[in-house]
């Protein structure tokens, strides 16, 4: 009997890279590593993030298929990024697939024009994709323009609270105060320039939105007050959508909302009606791995 094949299903971000490998439809291993995303992969970080997955794997990949931030399926940087992945993980193009890894997000969720996704990772954006494929979408600007709602502006909130206390000529002292300082490694000016701008990017920063929903799930009125801000900024991206496509369902998902279940509540009750949903989106990759492959 053919043994099945071993597909790769890649979940890229900018925080990390969730990958699972699944073998007639069972996944045998999963992991994640560190962040890919199109822009990085142009820079000797991302090369050797993509050696890192490449020697995490414990088996090799007969297709992989990925959803990567940054990209349009059918642009000249899916093709780079199609050759790059494919020379790392010793494929051929052809059994390489790539898509953005919003329609990734979609199509794990959602059929075409079924509805509209808000997706909060370390950034957010609103996103529907038509039956005939048109994309609108609200938000998804990146750091220097937006995210609002996701763990990149989470987390730049909680720092603001810290360095207004400073500017105020003392130290926060808050379960928040405490929790981010258990992440950066202290409230003063140079502990917090150095977490904040260690690395570039937004991944550090968004590393401080877990310590927002612990202090908020124990009662921290400053927190709290981040959540929901949060989700009004979510729920306005949802709206900004609707305005155009009309009043279809909306699905919540994203590790964001994973940072406390204060803050899903906040969603639903800022966006009647709406559901949130936590599928894995690197297993739909391999799927669709499989069919690209011809499995």
């Amino acid at each position: 009997m053919t043994r099945p094949p071993l597909l790769l299903g890649l979940d890229a971000g900018g925080s990390g890279t969730k990958w699972v490998l699944v073998r007639g439809g069972v996944t045998v291993a999963s992991g994640i590593t560190p962040p890919l995303t199109a822009a990085l992969l142009a820079s000797e970080v991302g090369a050797r993030n993509l050696a890192a997955l490449a020697a995490a794997l414990p088996g090799h990949p007969d297709a992989l298929h990925a959803g990567m931030p940054g990209l349009s399926s059918n642009s000249a940087r899916a093709a780079e990024v199609r050759a790059l992945l494919a020379a790392s993980l010793k494929l051929s193009t052809e059994q390489v697939g790539i898509e953005g890894d919003l329609d990734l997000a979609y199509r794990a969720h959602l059929r075409p024009g079924a509805g509209i996704l808000v997706y909060a990772g370390t950034g957010s954006i609103a996103y529907h994709v038509a039956q005939n494929g048109a994309v609108v979408r609200a938000g998804g600007r990146g750091f220097l323009l937006g995210d609002e709602g996701g763990g990149f502006s989470i987390g730049r909130a909680a720092l603001r609270l810290m360095t207004d206390a400073l500017d105020l000529g003392g130290l926060p002292d808050s379960v928040l105060a405490r929790e981010v300082a258990a992440i950066t490694g202290g409230l003063d000016w140079n502990s917090l320039r150095a977490f904040a701008y260690a690395a570039p990017g937004a991944a550090a920063i968004a590393r401080l939105a877990p310590a927002v929903g612990r202090a908020a799930d124990a009662g921290d009125a400053e927190a709290l007050a981040i959540l929901k801000a949060s989700a009004s900024a979510l729920a306005e991206l949802a709206r900004r959508v609707r305005a155009q496509v009309g009043p279809l369902p909306v699905t919540l998902t994203g590790g964001a909302l994973r940072v406390s279940p204060l803050f899903a509540a906040l969603l639903t009750r800022a966006l009647p009606g709406a559901t949130v949903q936590q599928r894995n989106h690197a297993e739909a990759a391999a799927r669709t791995a499989a069919v690209l492959a011809g499995f």
